[in-house]
């Protein structure tokens, strides 16, 4: 159901969230990874609710964000990471809160790029 993430950096594999961080940096500011990773950084036994709120607080701290919104419970679940601040996170912020602002990032990406783009996100956050 789920693709495999890309949970690979040069020069090994995402063991902290400094590393994620760069792996989300050089993959265009997006980057795909499992719950499962998320679990082991974390240092977590399960991906109980209070685990999955330390995760995302984690990962927001490190300036990144997540889609879906609500972290999944399972560890084979592919998440995706975007750079806060970053173009990616100002579409995500578009789809996900519809504003005047929003519209008009959404305008300014362009045409039918722009219309694929957020049906991709829209397909990402809502499945």
């Amino acid at each position: 159901m789920f693709s495999r993430a890309d949970n690979v950096i040069p020069g090994g594999t995402v063991n902290s969230y400094e590393e994620l961080r760069t792996a989300v940096a050089t993959n265009d500011g997006l980057h795909k990874t499992t719950m499962d990773t998320l679990k082991k950084i974390q240092g977590a036994g399960r991906l109980g609710v209070h685990v999955r709120t330390e995760i995302s607080r984690n990962l927001e701290s490190h300036g990144l964000g997540h889609l879906p919104q609500e972290l999944p419970p399972n560890q084979e679940d592919v998440v995706r990471l975007y750079l806060l601040g970053s173009r990616v996170a100002d579409i995500v912020k578009a789809v996900l809160s519809p504003s005047d602002r929003g519209d008009d990032t959404l305008r300014a990406i362009g045409g039918s790029e722009a219309e694929d783009l957020v049906r991709q996100i829209r397909q990402l956050v809502c499945g």
